[in-house]
């Protein structure tokens, strides 16, 4: 039950599941989850990414998005906390023998063995790969494999020159920053190479500023450089401006309403930093602006509006996916009979 909340929640955030961990049985009366959290898990790099109740355990549930190298042996099965221990679940790591397999599959894709990997390390006379010794895999997968996929294969940013008209191939500041920073969080290396790489995306204005900001302090962050072009190329939007932007943002023609709610999120987001929204209604102004700018008709709009008339706390981000998706997989299959049967009427006829 917990894995399949797990990998549901993953689903409707577009996390990689086997990157997250789900803590849950957390009291509902709980404040100190995050402090609670750091304390059990002090060498585990994690951000925060939603927080729900469970109300098949009657409790709170955590998602976390791992973030750079992890140790899988330093994450804790059960948390103690309040109310008792917090209980922990992620999906293992990929097992050796997988990776071994996709390591002579990418060999095999360039041409290579891995006794050419070895003779080019130096090695001498290298045995079979079934005979192989451990150290000798582990140092390949180490030290040549992993840099090579890191520094050749990884994804790059697009470009960015600051200009007031962007050349061929370039980006406007804001997507170029919003491109870039769900980029660089999954490059996994050092901040020095995670820099080098952001200055080879820059042109024009954009890379002499960064270039000035690193003469003048060579220790300068990635965080740092990103932070400095958005104080010069970007968007000064005011709570105002941020709030009419959400509120005339609507469902395209033929969007699905749970793409609709994930596009609608950031702009949701950024409203409430700059305070147009309390961060206490964050989940009621999404409910009633997805209403509002949805452009879907039926059961699902009925539940929505039932939602917004219930009672309780209107549902969180997750919640809302959960139950579009659920009744948009309902509509597939209804529309595929519904083909399914004006073919067969077809050839009846």
């Amino acid at each position: 039950m917990a894995m399949t909340l797990l990998e549901d929640w993953c689903r409707g955030m577009d996390v990689n599941s086997q990157r997250a961990l789900l803590v849950w049985g957390i009291p509902v009366n709980c404040d100190e989850i995050e402090e609670t959290l750091q304390v059990a898990m002090p060498q585990v790099s994690y951000r925060v990414l939603g927080r729900m109740f469970w109300t098949e355990e009657n409790a709170k549930a955590v998602l976390l998005e791992l973030t750079g190298t992890v140790d899988y042996s330093l994450i804790p099965r059960e948390i103690p906390g309040k109310g008792g221990l917090w209980k922990v679940v992620f999906k293992p790591p990929t097992s050796d023998a997988e990776f071994l397999e996709r390591l002579h599959l990418f060999l095999a894709r360039e041409g290579w063995t891995v006794q050419d990997v070895a003779r080019v390390l130096g090695f001498q006379n290298p045995a079979p790969a079934p005979e192989m010794p451990a150290e000798m895999l582990n140092y390949i997968l180490d030290n040549v494999i992993q840099p090579l996929v890191e520094s050749i294969w990884y994804k790059k940013l697009t470009l960015f020159s600051g200009k007031d008209i962007p050349g061929p191939g370039e980006e406007t500041f804001d997507s170029w920053l919003e491109h870039s920073n769900e980029i660089i969080e999954g490059w996994q290396v050092s901040d020095i190479e995670k820099r080098r790489r952001l200055m080879d995306s820059l042109r024009g204005p954009a890379a002499d500023i960064i270039r000035i900001l690193k003469t003048n302090n060579p220790a300068i962050t990635t965080a740092e450089c990103l932070k400095a072009l958005e104080q010069v190329f970007g968007s000064v939007e005011s709570s105002r401006d941020a709030q009419v932007r959400f509120l005339n943002t609507y469902q395209n023609p033929g969007e699905k309403l749970s793409s609709y709610v994930i596009r609608l999120e950031p702009l949701l987001q950024k409203v409430v930093d700059k305070g147009a929204i309390d961060k206490d209604k964050v989940n009621q102004a999404r409910l009633e602006q997805v209403i509002a700018g949805a452009n879907h008709s039926g059961a699902l709009r009925r539940q929505l509006w039932l939602a917004r008339a219930a009672e309780g706390p209107a549902p969180n981000l997750f919640q809302l996916l959960v139950q579009i998706r659920e009744e948009e997989a309902k509509e597939e299959e209804e529309e595929a009979e519904a083909a399914l049967l004006q073919l067969g009427l077809e050839g009846y006829f």
